[in-house]
Order: structure tokens, then C-alpha cells, then sequence
């Protein structure tokens, strides 16, 4: 598990962040629950909601069930906005 940069300020930005910075778009629940040491229910969680805000796009398996049923996650045309914001937003420690 790696912590995320100082001007992440949730989740769903740290998963933003992984998604772009090191997965190049796209990872399985489980490579980034290992990555941030997220569990695999709350990051299940953080993926419903972000596409229900149109920040990801989710692949479902159909053989499978709750939590394993999201096969892969991707991000969108939001999120990727998002990302970019994220990449110049100052770290609170340069602010003082």
C-alpha cells in the first residue's frame, strides 16, 4: 500500500489519481484494493458511485456476485477532467 499525494482528499480521487497515473486507465477492483489498501466492499462502494456520477465506467461480470462481480473498472471523459485538475492542484504544504 502506497499513501496517497497530500492533495488527495478522498477516495475517489485517489482512485482517479491511480487509475490514470499508474493503471493507464483501466485496473481490477482487486489491483487497486492491493494498491491502496482500500477493502474490497468500500472501494466496491466508492466504483458504484462514481458511476452513478459518470466518474467511471464498470465491466460486470454475470457469473459472479457481489463483491466480485465489477471485473474491471474505467475511467471516463469526467473523470479524466478530474485527473487533470488533480494534477495542478497544490500540495497544502506549499500553501504556507
Amino acid at each position: 500500500m502506497k499513501a496517497p499525494p497530500h492533495f488527495i482528499r478522498n477516495n475517489e480521487e485517489w482512485i482517479i489519481w491511480l487509475l490514470e497515473a499508474e493503471f493507464s486507465g483501466s485496473a481490477t477492483p482487486h489491483a487497486l484494493s492491493s494498491r491502496t489498501g482500500i477493502s474490497l466492499d468500500t472501494i466496491h462502494d466508492n466504483f458504484l458511485y462514481m458511476e452513478r456520477v459518470g466518474l467511471l465506467s464498470i465491466e460486470r461480470d454475470p457469473d459472479k456476485r457481489y463483491p466480485e462481480e465489477i471485473a474491471r473498472v474505467n475511467l471516463t471523459e469526467n473523470s479524466l477532467r478530474v485527473y487533470d485538475e488533480l494534477k495542478i492542484r497544490p500540495d497544502p504544504g506549499d500553501l504556507f
